[in-house]
């Protein structure tokens, strides 16, 4: 493993900062070779340049191989494993400041996968990152140098997704409200409180929501949260109740009427297949 980690400014400068680069990395992993579960305090990006693999985040999981590359917002609980018959190689940027979380928001809201990146050409990231790897000094001209990379390398990203200015502009209140439900759906979220915390009134929310995804907010809500369910139910052992808690919900009581009032069965009988 080869990689490049910038100490000349601290961790709260990074973090005032714009957009600043923490570390980088390149590494050809071995068969079944695995990081996590893992919280970080900072964005990571890793760029599958040959091979592949799978993440897990959340209760999410994806299969990524070459031209592929797999988002680690800060804070959010990854896990990711190489291919035990064709090991990954990448390369990975990870990287803090005030906008990052936005410019992180913008690629992830554009893409069809949100924690992942289709079709990209590895060869230019990966000739990126092994320049940025070059730098051996912790001096201010490297700071500088190294972040000039970082951003060439969003700028890749952002031609590569196709951003559309214009069409974010217009989309930018939704899909704000979109992401905060689902990296917060496991909340017992109230969505005048969601309202208040993204600067929205809770009608326009609903408003602009609904224009944008044809679905009031509360209902995608709802629906993601008993999506979650659904695949706790099939992938673990642990109670209803339980599932019910991590959930969000109040009681498992409320949980399981609404569960059958969408599904027509009740969760236990989900589970075992019973319908």
């Amino acid at each position: 493993m080869r990689e490049y980690k910038e100490t000349h400014h601290s961790l709260l400068f990074k973090s005032n900062s714009d957009l600043t680069l923490y570390s980088a990395g390149h590494e050809a992993c071995s068969p079944g070779q695995n990081y996590g579960p893992r919280v970080r305090p900072y964005n990571l990006i890793h760029f599958v340049l040959r091979g592949q693999g799978e993440l897990h985040i959340g209760d999410h999981v994806f299969h990524a191989a070459s031209g592929d590359a797999f988002l680690i917002p800060a804070g959010q609980v990854a896990y990711y494993e190489a291919s035990r018959d064709e090991p990954w190689t990448y390369a990975w940027v990870c990287f803090l400041g005030i906008q990052a979380e936005n410019y992180l928001r913008h690629i992830m809201t554009s893409t069809e996968e949100i924690y992942i990146i289709r079709g990209l050409s590895a060869e230019k990231y990966e000739t990126a990152i092994l320049e940025l790897l070059t730098f051996q000094d912790d001096t201010t001209s490297s700071y500088f140098a190294v972040n000039s990379i970082l951003l060439r390398i969003m700028s890749y990203l952002f031609s590569d997704i196709a951003f559309q200015e214009q069409e974010w502009g217009r989309r930018n209140g939704a899909d704000k409200i979109r992401f905060y439900l689902d990296m917060n759906y496991f909340k017992n979220l109230k969505l005048k409180d969601v309202a208040s915390e993204l600067g929205f009134h809770p009608h326009y929310m609903t408003r602009i929501f609904r224009e944008q995804f044809g679905i009031p907010s509360k209902q995608y809500l709802i629906e993601l949260k008993l999506k979650k369910a659904c695949g706790l139910l099939k992938s673990t052992q642990l109670p209803v109740a339980v599932v019910a808690e991590s959930l969000g919900f109040e009681d498992a009581l409320a949980f399981s009427k609404l569960f059958k009032k969408e599904f027509s069965v009740s969760p236990s009988a989900y589970r075992k297949g019973t319908f």
